[in-house]
């Protein structure tokens, strides 16, 4: 019962995370918004090892990390500029197709995956598609004009969570602390450069440093709860529920910006759901 408290816990996490990520990413720089919670993020990780500091893994684990790290550049940059720009609902649920990544990485280096995964890896792809065939007219102000676009920056997403899973559980193998710890150092130096380079107009009040960080604290806490919740129960339950969090991101954009779906996008929403809790199973 812990686990599955844990993993419900930390796809909670990740799913306002997101929300929060993306609803301060319309009216602030995309770059800043990254910049400041994920430097947030590895103040946050970094202090884990006056808590526990676990044996500093190979070079190679390290290096896993750190394409952990760049991976998750490209997916956190999709997300919160789709979620900015598209419409929430759409962006949140095509992304949680990443677990399909590692899934083709399987087929690629020998391994069969699971009549399941297949199956999932179908369902999300018809789910995807009935989202990107979707009415053309979007009714949220803030979205571009087709669903097509929000589609897009979803699978940009899928694709670099995946990665991002794929190097990760590559770099646990040395030590899941440090993975986390090259992630974060590798993702929070490419922002820290692009913010210096481009330097993106505008100061930020006290009120948005406090939201900014504390996304990365949520994404960090997030982590956390999966990490335990994997160690202290079964790995394909605790996927699952952590692969939730799409939903809260969902719920959220309905119920707090009022988004609204077509009966075609309500459906490609389950159908991609379904698949994306499929592939976590297999």
């Amino acid at each position: 019962m812990p686990a599955v408290i844990l993993a419900l816990l930390s796809s909670l996490s990740y799913g306002v995370s997101d929300y929060l990520g993306g609803l301060k990413s319309r009216h602030l720089p995309v770059l800043t918004v990254l910049f400041v919670s994920q430097a947030t993020a590895l103040v946050a990780i970094t202090a884990s090892l006056a808590v526990a500091v676990g044996e500093i893994p190979e070079a190679r684990y390290l290096g896993y990390g750190a394409l952990a790290g760049i991976a998750e550049v490209v997916a956190l940059s999709a997300l919160y500029r789709g979620l900015a720009v598209g419409k929430m609902s759409l962006v949140a649920a095509v992304a949680a197709t990443a677990p399909a990544v590692p899934v083709v990485a399987s087929v690629i280096t020998g391994d069969s995956p699971g009549a399941l995964q297949w199956l999932g890896i179908v369902v999300a792809i018809a789910g995807v598609s009935l989202l990107a065939l979707s009415s053309s007219s979007e009714d949220d102000p803030h979205a571009l004009a087709r669903p097509s676009v929000s589609v897009t920056f979803g699978l940009l997403t899928a694709l670099g969570l995946g990665t991002f899973m794929l190097a990760m559980d590559h770099a646990a193998e040395g030590s899941a602390q440090w993975g986390l710890i090259a992630a974060r150092v590798a993702s929070a130096g490419i922002f820290t450069l692009a913010f210096l380079a481009i330097r993106p107009k505008g100061e930020l009040k006290l009120q948005e440093w406090g939201w900014l960080a504390l996304i990365g604290l949520l994404l960090m806490v997030a982590d956390s709860f999966y990490a335990v919740a994997s160690i202290k129960g079964v790995l394909s339950v605790v996927a699952v529920l952590s692969s939730l969090y799409p939903v809260v991101t969902i719920l959220l954009a309905r119920f707090h910006l009022g988004e609204r779906l077509n009966s075609r996008q309500v459906g490609g929403i389950a159908i991609v759901l379904a698949g994306a809790v499929a592939l976590s199973i297999g």
